[in-house]
Formats: structure tokens, C-alpha cells, sequence
């Protein structure tokens, strides 16, 4: 559409498909059809099972990377993870955890494409989306 052709040995431009009357496409010898569209072919379902908890994993650990060091720092000074720092990270491998069984029971394309994930937010993250305390009138 919107594109000059020729057609048995005619020129037609570019707008000529947009605004001919079906008559006159008729009579060029110039017909419609819409194209059928192929089957979506997808990999079979174990494969795409097996890809979703790779990428699953691979997301858990690039979310644990970011707060690593706050394991390396409490190994170090013999401290204890900071406690929002260590429910932040058990929720991560929670969220592995439950998005790899449910990928693991899905018995179906339609299952497995309804398996959505819930990541936690890190707790830089929560600090720097959350609202401003709004500040009192003794505050300042």
C-alpha cells in the first residue's frame, strides 16, 4: 500500500491501491487477500521451561550482586547483615525459588506464559522511590 508498482505491463503510483474504487481494481485485474498468517512455532515446552528458570536465575543473581558486598562487609568486620539487607536478599531467592516451581508444574504454553514475576526491591531502591517525610513545623 502507498507504493508505486506495475501491473501487466501498466505503471500505477503510489496512492492508486489507497483511492481506486473496487471497480476499478477490478478491471486492472487487481485483487485483495489477505495473507494467512503462519503458526507461531515455539520451541518445545521443555526447552522454554528450562530457558525461564535460567533466566530466572540469572536475574536472582544480577539482584544479589548488587548487595554482595553487604556480605563480604559483615564477613569482614564480624557483623551481622543488615536486617532489611537480609530479608531483601531472601526474598529474592524466594522469588527464584517459587517462579522455578511454578515454570517446573506448568503443563502448557498457556500456563507457562501466565508464570509472571515478582521481584523485591532492594532496599537502596525502596529508600530512593519512597515519598518524603513531609516535614512537621518544628522540623528543620
Amino acid at each position: 500500500m502507498d507504493k508505486s508498482f506495475s501491473h501487466n505491463g501498466k505503471d500505477f503510483g503510489a496512492t492508486w491501491l489507497r483511492l481506486s474504487t473496487p471497480e476499478q481494481k477490478e478491471a486492472e485485474g487487481i485483487s485483495w487477500e489477505t495473507p494467512v498468517e503462519p503458526p507461531v512455532v515455539r520451541a518445545p515446552l521443555e526447552d522454554e521451561k528450562a530457558n525461564e528458570i535460567i533466566a530466572a536465575k540469572v536475574t536472582a543473581g544480577q539482584l544479589l550482586s548488587s548487595s554482595d558486598w553487604q556480605i563480604l562487609a559483615s564477613i569482614e568486620r564480624s557483623r551481622p547483615v543488615p536486617e532489611e539487607w537480609a530479608q531483601y536478599r531472601a526474598a529474592v531467592i524466594a522469588e527464584c525459588e517459587r517462579n522455578e516451581e511454578a515454570v517446573s508444574a506448568a503443563d502448557s504454553y498457556e500456563s507457562l506464559d501466565s508464570v509472571e514475576d515478582n521481584w523485591p526491591a532492594s532496599p537502596d531502591d525502596i529508600e530512593l522511590y519512597s515519598e518524603p517525610e513531609e516535614k512537621g513545623e518544628n522540623d528543620e
